[in-house]
């Protein structure tokens, strides 16, 4: 007998994203000194900004295990992904460092180099290849027409 799963099980990368997000989105909460320091100066509401991105991480990033709710949440992630790039574009050009201060992680304008310079750039074509696997994720989940055959007797 050979069964059919039609997607209903998600693909190992399908749950490396899933696991990627949701541990990301746990760490905005874990560490919100840290993610608030990278929110670009004007963004008013830096706690807010980091509440919002980190639960949406979170629910997102679970939504892509039920094959249910895999399009959207990768579709929404996406999103997520272009909607905080201005925040990588703001550490890369105004060399922002987070470091820490007074045991808590702060923001400091102009004072990234070296590897930390690096880092600021390499990650804005970084999420090039994230937003294209959610990409594949959201088209392989892509709904599929079922049908049901009865028996008339």
């Amino acid at each position: 007998m050979r069964v059919e799963l039609n997607g209903t099980v998600p693909r190992p990368s399908t749950s490396l994203a899933a696991a990627f997000f949701t541990g990301a989105g746990v760490m905005h909460f874990a560490r919100p000194d840290f993610f608030e320091s990278i929110v670009p100066e004007w963004f008013r509401d830096k706690r807010l900004a980091n509440s919002v991105s980190g639960a949406a991480e979170i629910a997102l990033g679970l939504g892509l295990l039920p094959a249910r709710t895999r399009r959207a949440s990768a579709l929404s992630l996406i999103a997520l992904v272009v909607a905080v790039f201005p925040a990588n574009i703001d550490m890369a050009i105004n060399n922002v460092e987070v470091k820490p201060v007074d045991g808590k992680m702060s923001r400091s304008v102009g004072t990234a180099v070296g590897a930390g310079r690096v880092v600021n750039w390499v990650r804005l074509p970084l999420q090039i290849p994230i937003a294209v696997a959610l990409w594949r994720i959201a088209r392989q989940a892509a709904p599929t027409l079922n049908t049901t055959t009865v028996n008339a007797a």
